[in-house]
């Protein structure tokens, strides 16, 4: 589940790109949201986007579907989804720091553009993995929208920042911190001593993984949202 702006055409190509990370009797859909901002630059943007998640995510769990991915590191709206829907909701950003603790000692968290830095580090200082083991934000400088019209500029600017990353922070670990930079980190492991996380990939790859072996959260940790308070849903 994305952002509005983006086409069914790209749609298609993420589902082709995902499915690569799932066994091959499960599968993923991508979708957007029908109302709300084009793409997640900004708090407001996710303030907004957030109430249209929760309507989508309760529509897709009455179509049938067994999990869902919030595709954005931010984890859009993931708590309040939790408290509608009984399947498996699941966090890139969550699951990314989860691995980066198990695999990383120091790790670089990536953005799309320099203005996304404070808010980035802001929301990750309150994880304690981030505090404990995030050496630093960077940022590409390349805006959401144009990260995969030029893939070879993106590579570049990536390549850049991570070698950055290496030699100015030491870090061990990269986080590609925006979900439109999927598949760029997979050459930077042949080139540099890191271990890349693809949170795209994880979190699909977790999706499958939580549905199988019944790894949901429990109406004691989020309880079922009731509508008291009389919002549209």
């Amino acid at each position: 589940m994305s952002d509005k702006a983006m086409s069914r055409e790209t749609m298609d190509a993420r589902e082709e790109m995902l499915n690569a990370a799932l066994s091959s009797d499960a599968s993923v859909s991508v979708d957007c949201i029908k109302k709300g901002p084009d793409e997640l630059d900004c708090n407001t943007d996710e303030a907004f986007a957030a109430a249209e998640m929760v309507k989508e995510s309760i529509r897709a769990e009455k179509e049938g579907y067994d999990a869902i991915v919030i595709y954005c590191f931010s984890d859009v709206g993931i708590d309040a989804i939790r408290e509608n829907v009984r399947i498996p909701v699941i966090g890139p950003g969550e699951v990314s720091l989860a691995a980066a603790s198990m695999l990383c000692s120091r790790f670089t968290v990536l953005t799309s553009e320099s203005i996304n830095i404070p808010r980035t580090y802001r929301r990750l200082m309150r994880n304690g993995i981030a505090r404990e083991k995030m050496v630093s934000v960077r940022a590409l400088d390349i805006p959401i929208g144009e990260l995969r019209s030029s893939p070879k500029v993106t590579e570049e600017y990536l390549r850049a920042v991570c070698k950055k990353a290496v030699e100015e922070d030491r870090a061990d670990g990269i986080i590609l911190g925006c979900l439109s930079m999927a598949g760029y980190g997979r050459w930077i492991e042949n080139e540099l001593p890191v271990k890349v996380i693809d949170p795209a990939f994880i979190a699909v790859a977790y999706a499958e993984m939580s549905v199988r072996t019944g790894l949901v959260h429990t109406q004691a940790m989020y309880p079922a949202f009731t509508n008291n308070s009389h919002v549209e849903l």
